[in-house]
């Protein structure tokens, strides 16, 4: 019998009620149907298949094309004592097997998969045996030809469906259009079409396009006269660090953040910015996913983003709280020309996709029918030195082949050390009662840390290096040596980006992508970046209204903050009194500082 869903919220999470629509959801997967929830950034959607699955008591698949994200939600639930395992590239065969047996006999209530592991003959061996009550698709879009996102590994959770064809299938997303939502519930072979659409309705946020030579004198004056936190974006990772001396430079505390950066340092920014010790982060996209800060009260774009969706989501992560918040978005008469020459650049040629897929196979030694699902460290660097690219060109073509199904890439996401115990009590109790060397180290392993010989778990080197008292290069080492010596499994910590040949390594001079899918995609991407740039141009419409109409939500009356219904309320005013719906005026940002 399922467990009250309310007593789920208030046990687990300690929440008294749910958000709105979030009841809605799980009670509509409780009943065994599917549902597409369409829910704008920040609308609480984790907990609208965690609530269910734990009623139910049975094991929910969650696929995810976020790693860093996944990774996130698993610790949550950890933390508050429920059972979660995640399967992601870059894990080793033993972590992988451990985890699906885990999931098959019951032990785990939630079990978050990226896309291309789907197609494993691992998860596939173990798949029939396990107690699925749910299937959840995280970031829904990717699954749509036709969304900005669209990755081929999506296609596999069909495989999810025809196992266990009765278990109802919830998909999510935070942005998708009315063409989008419809591909997305066929992909998924939805029993029935149902969606449940959120409102895109954001009354707490102004959206405000600025027009400006000068964007570094308007960030600045955004920044003096808007009080709280910001997150300023960027395209490139080379902008953050100049732009955050900017702001440090005129005595506003601000980093620079993007996926490049070291793990201990990526960190360091996110936690003083999150605590408020310091108030604006330049960062590139790979800031936000996961971040749950309520009170940002300004997002700042310094130039378009490639789509309405990626604004909408970035821009939502201001006034989480419910107070006023503003987006603003800082445009420069040269952004159309620059958008759509990075545009054609990201579609590289099929020469260069083959010549970067041979240089990766050369690089990492990779035999002729060998490699699958092997996860391999990616340096940039030394592919375009290799194939004599830019590389731009190289991430380009590798992204190339990602939507081509060849492999599958990880963004630098923080990766722990994990470690698990491979031999048997009897030989690690000889080792740690004889080997002078090993033994104590074996020991501070076994004290520090419970379960290591049923599963891997994340461990400190420098913590084990003040417990034994030895440096934490000595320990590495040592680690290493033990998990050469088949005594340990030692996945030590990376902060390198991964990729993950999805199929056995092919003759590159045979390489062939589909030509007509890659037309039409980029044709997509021109839509889409058109729409942005209609979206920043001078209008009299409403900037809220237009996003509405979008996401293919009706607009209401205009929202009377935004840049345009200021500027037309007070064009208004010539004739009479200020148009009636006029609430609300962005901070001074326009005009001139005082002397």
């Amino acid at each position: 019998m399922a467990r009250d869903i309310h007593e789920v919220l208030r046990s687990v999470w300690g929440f008294p009620t749910f958000r709105p629509m979030q009841e809605e959801v799980v009670r509509t997967v409780l009943g065994g149907e599917d549902i597409l929830a369409l829910m704008p950034t920040g609308g609480g959607k984790s907990l609208c298949f965690q609530v269910p699955a734990l009623a139910m008591g049975k094991l929910c698949i969650v696929v995810s094309p976020l790693i860093a994200l996944m990774k996130d939600q698993v610790e949550r639930l950890k933390r508050l004592g429920v059972r979660a395992k995640a399967i992601a590239s870059g894990m080793a065969p033993v972590e992988i097997d451990n985890a699906l047996e885990s999931a098959a006999v019951g032990k785990v209530d939630f079990l978050y998969v990226s896309p291309e592991r789907l197609g494993s003959d691992l998860f596939k061996a173990r798949l029939p045996r396990m107690p699925v009550g749910l299937i959840a698709v995280d970031e829904a879009h990717c699954i749509s030809q036709w969304g900005f996102d669209f990755r081929p590994a999506y296609r596999l959770i069909g495989g999810l469906r025809e196992v266990h064809p009765q278990v109802p299938v919830l998909a999510l997303t935070a942005s998708a259009t009315p063409e989008v939502a419809a591909d997305i519930m066929e992909r998924l072979a939805f029993r029935k079409p149902r969606i449940l659409r959120g409102s895109f309705l954001r009354p707490e946020l102004t959206y405000w396009v600025n027009h400006a030579e000068d964007r570094l004198g308007l960030l600045l004056r955004i920044a003096q006269r808007l009080p709280g936190s910001g997150i300023v974006y960027l395209r490139e990772r080379r902008g953050t660090v100049r732009i955050a001396q900017f702001l440090q430079h005129h005595g506003i505390s601000a980093e620079a953040y993007h996926a490049g950066l070291e793990i201990a340092e990526r960190d360091r920014v996110q936690r003083q910015w999150t605590e408020g010790s310091v108030r604006f982060v330049a960062a590139t996209n790979a800031f936000g996913m996961g971040i749950d800060k309520p009170d940002v009260r300004c997002v700042v774009h310094l130039e378009p983003p490639p789509d309405l969706e990626s604004y909408y989501q970035e821009a939502g992560r201001a006034g989480r709280d419910g107070n006023k918040a503003y987006a603003f978005l800082i445009t420069h008469h040269t952004d159309g020309d620059r958008l759509r020459e990075r545009l054609e650049s990201t579609y590289p040629s099929l020469a260069e996709v083959r010549r970067v897929y041979q240089a990766f196979a050369d690089q990492h030694a990779i035999a002729l029918g060998s490699g699958e699902f092997e996860p391999y460290p990616l340096d940039l660097q030394q592919l375009a030195r290799r194939t004599a690219l830019p590389q731009g060109t190289v991430n380009n073509a590798l992204k190339a082949l990602e939507l081509g199904g060849c492999l599958a890439l990880s963004e630098s996401a923080r990766t722990p050390s994990r470690l698990m115990v491979r031999a048997s009590g009897t030989d690690v109790h000889h080792l740690r009662t004889s080997d002078p060397v090993n033994g104590p180290l074996l020991e501070a392993l076994l004290r520090q840390y419970g379960g290591l010989f049923e599963e891997p778990s994340i461990i400190d080197e420098e913590q084990l290096a003040h417990t034994t008292g030895r440096s934490v290069v000595s320990v590495r080492k040592l680690l290493a040596g033990l998990d050469r010596n088949g005594v340990v499994f030692y996945r030590p910590r990376s902060n390198e980006p991964m990729a993950t040949l999805l199929t056995p390594r092919q003759d590159a001079a045979r390489l062939t992508l589909d030509p007509m899918a890659l037309k039409e995609r980029k044709q997509r991407s021109s839509v889409r970046l058109e729409a942005m740039l209609d979206f920043c141009r001078d209008t009299s419409d409403c900037r809220e209204s237009m996003l509405l109409r979008y996401f293919g939500e009706p607009a209401r009356e205009r929202c009377g903050r935004c840049d345009r219904c200021v500027a037309m309320a007070k064009a208004n005013t010539v004739a009479g009194p200020p148009a009636r719906w006029l609430k609300d005026e962005v901070p001074m940002i326009n005009a001139p500082d005082r002397p």
